[in-house]
């Protein structure tokens, strides 16, 4: 992304999250704030719904990998965690639709200080106020320590925790991606949930040539994607983090179980994958 503006990323999943509710009824994923937050006009989310190649494949994957961490967040917060860190959040709305408001939890966003501040705006301009369990942290991936600036926000490092990861991987270095497993293999009982992409040969032709042509619009707005695995090579990884119970859920896992939410679901064989991991 460019050094003072908003992630373009985050806004486009804003808009697959906004067409999820428009076209689909929010069925994987109810989000009463998606379209409030992005600030456009419903017929703006059904143009940018309806110009792209198989748009039902992005806003498929989008809703389900939010579903799928919430779900797992849930399941964690019932098991005592108390403490949840949204890792490049972005537009996610998840605090302010946060249903465990009664059990004194603490929600930390980090992301990109431009994009941070872009959403502040937003908010504001909506007349959506913050809730108390929000606690803004604002983090430069490739640079600063993400565990510094959390404890400076007031992160107890001594409880457990419940990190979501979702959109960021494939777009840092190998390097970043190491240190931050290692930041969350240092909390005691931390759990994470996030999403990765195969190598392009695990996509199908037609979902190739999009893919290619994501990757190099990406490239143009200073947003390229970075990192690619292997199922068993990100397995690895883990468990060289300390992480155990690994839970890979693949493209055909998600489209069998969430598909028919989706109106209009292209077909297609996607390597993307969401991951659950405990440590």
């Amino acid at each position: 992304m460019k050094p003072n503006e908003p992630s373009r990323t985050a806004l486009i999943i804003a808009r697959q999250r906004a067409a999820h509710q428009v076209l689909d009824h929010g069925l994987i994923l109810c989000d009463p704030f998606a379209m409030k937050i992005l600030r456009e006009e419903e017929k703006d989310v059904l143009q940018f719904a309806n110009q792209h190649p198989l748009a039902s494949f992005g806003r498929l994957f989008t809703a389900a990998r939010s579903r799928i961490g919430e779900d797992a967040l849930s399941r964690a917060v019932e098991r005592g965690i108390r403490q949840i860190v949204i890792l490049g959040a972005g537009l996610d709305t998840f605090a302010l639709r946060n249903p465990h408001g009664a059990r004194q939890i603490h929600i930390y966003e980090v992301d990109h200080p431009a994009t941070q501040a872009g959403k502040r705006q937003r908010l504001a301009e909506a007349q959506i106020a913050l809730p108390p369990w929000l606690i803004f942290v604002p983090v430069d991936f490739e640079r600063d320590d993400v565990g510094e600036k959390l404890v400076a926000a007031g992160f107890q490092q001594n409880s457990p925790a419940f990190f979501t990861w979702l959109g960021v991987v494939p777009y840092l270095t190998q390097d970043a991606i190491d240190r931050t497993l290692d930041y969350m293999s240092s909390i005691q009982n931390s759990e994470v949930v996030f999403d990765y992409m195969e190598p392009p040969e695990a996509f199908s032709e037609e979902l190739r040539q999009i893919e290619k042509a994501r990757a190099e619009h990406l490239e143009k707005i200073g947003e390229r994607s970075n990192s690619r695995f292997e199922p068993a090579g990100m397995a690895a990884i883990l468990r060289s983090h300390g992480f155990g119970a690994i839970e890979d859920i693949n493209y055909q896992e998600i489209a069998s179980r969430f598909g028919r939410a989706v109106q209009g679901l292209a077909p297609g064989q996607a390597g993307l994958h969401v991951v659950h991991a405990k440590h």
